[in-house]
């Protein structure tokens, strides 16, 4: 007897932040409610597409808890059984988009206030989410709920030795929030190896060969790969201009390594007091300043380690879960355990 059901997008290589958050807490979840698992058969790049992971999601609906875990907000709407919950991460789409053509508009009704309207709890993964959540559909503050991301068991502590004479420097993400050319343009002249993750296009390419920055490329990468780049990196630079929340914050703070993240939210929040070194990710001089600190002070650099593992401990898999099974609880007692084992008997 199924009581909770994942709606989770298309995977895609190198894009698996949402699946693999909601993958480690299914495991969390199941001694407490048995989760289904479902993966939209359709990435969302057309309409037909889109109308093929509504009738998807209608078909596989449960009358329990129906958990629409991110990017495909629009499938609530086939949604006709039990009851819903959306997590939003963030609102990324109408922020990049020009508010008068008609794309901005499909999206603010087909991915935001439609579905955001019609699911019984929207849950945000921080505060700046909840607020912009607000601020651009008018939904009530009381029917959003803010449970972080958690950090998937996977990036573990693995201290080892600093490499200070040609430091690995890690950059996850080459979308242009993600900030690469001011990044690139602060580490100028500086002896160091960039780890970009990520495909790069023809004008980063290009930038990146003028620069005289050494770097590497790496992409579809499996998770497994990607924790292995933590792991092998001195220093993980994140001085993105826009966030839900920050996935490499804490994935970095949970493997041992010290952070450059930018001083606004939600990274300041999500990496914590003394969790990170902050920069202005608009200043090319504060983010070479910021890496500059942290490569060459080494009090500095071992303080924001040790801070960092102390405030991953927040988002770890049992809290994260923890807050989630409250919201299902509160939708939808619980079925005792010999009432289910009695079910999967049938």
């Amino acid at each position: 007897m199924t009581e909770l059901a994942f709606f989770s997008r298309k995977k895609t290589k190198g894009a698996f932040s949402i699946g693999q958050i909601f993958e480690s807490l299914a495991k969390a979840l199941a001694e407490q409610r048995p989760v289904a698992e479902w993966e939209l058969p359709h990435p969302t790049n057309s309409i037909w597409n889109l109308l093929g992971n509504i009738a998807a999601a209608r078909r596989n609906a449960i009358n329990g808890v129906n958990h629409i875990t991110g990017d495909a907000h629009y499938v609530v709407l086939g949604i006709n059984r039990g009851r819903t919950v959306l997590t939003v991460h963030d609102c990324i789409l109408l922020a990049r988009t020009p508010r008068h053509p008609l794309k901005y508009h499909l999206y603010k009704w087909l991915w935001y206030k439609w579905p955001i309207r019609k699911a019984d709890v929207i849950t945000a993964i921080s505060e700046k989410s909840k607020e912009e959540i607000v601020r651009y559909t008018g939904c009530s503050p009381e029917k959003i709920k803010v449970i972080p991301n958690c950090v998937n068991p996977i990036y573990r502590y693995s201290p080892q030795p600093f490499g200070a004479d040609v430091p690995r420097i890690l950059h996850i993400g080459t979308a242009p929030h993600k900030n690469l050319p001011r990044v690139v343009a602060a580490l100028k002249g500086i002896n160091c190896v960039l780890e970009i993750v990520g495909h790069l296009n023809t004008e980063q390419q290009a930038m990146l060969a003028a620069s005289g920055v050494r770097y590497e490329n790496r992409f579809n990468l499996s998770l497994k790969a990607l924790a292995e780049r933590y792991r092998a990196a001195d220093l993980v630079v994140f001085a993105s201009l826009y966030e839900g929340f920050g996935m490499p914050i804490i994935e970095a703070q949970a493997t041992g390594r010290p952070v450059v993240t930018s001083n606004i939210e939600p990274m300041t929040w999500v990496a914590g007091e003394g969790g990170a070194c902050f920069v202005n990710p608009t200043d090319v001089q504060s983010i070479r300043t910021g890496i500059l600190k942290v490569l060459y002070d080494a009090d500095f650099r071992e303080k924001l380690v040790r801070q960092g593992l102390e405030n991953v401990r927040r988002f770890s898999v049992e809290q994260i879960a923890s807050q989630y099974a409250k919201v299902y609880d509160s939708l939808y007692p619980k079925v005792p355990k010999t009432v289910r084992e009695t079910y999967s008997i049938v």
